[in-house]
């Protein structure tokens, strides 16, 4: 994902949340996750991603880092996907597709 798209989209979700009543958290740079959400004592770790095609794929270990992370903090990990020119979905790790080497969603 290109710094520009992805920072955008970040912005994008972070002040859609916001909007909703979130209080969102986002770490800049390329360190991973990148918002951290909070409301009434639900927290959601979330990953961003931004993708021309209508499937993106997932690395095994990134969507394992998700999942630790969320564990840890006793949250829901959240991947964030934009297809370009066709809006974003929030897709839970437990609804992912497992293809062998990668984690697949498809939009």
């Amino acid at each position: 994902m290109g710094y520009k798209k992805g920072y955008a989209f970040e912005r994008e979700i972070k002040l859609k949340l916001e909007e909703d009543g979130w209080r969102v958290i986002r770490s800049g740079g390329s360190k991973k996750p990148d918002l951290v959400a909070g409301r009434k004592g639900k927290i959601l770790i979330i990953e961003c991603k931004v993708t021309k095609k209508s499937k993106i794929y997932l690395e095994k270990d990134e969507v394992r880092n998700l999942s630790d992370v969320a564990d840890a903090f006793g949250a829901e990990g959240i991947f964030a996907v934009k297809v370009d020119n066709r809006g974003w979905n929030l897709v839970t790790i437990d609804s992912l597709k497992e293809t062998g080497k990668h984690f697949m969603v498809e939009l």
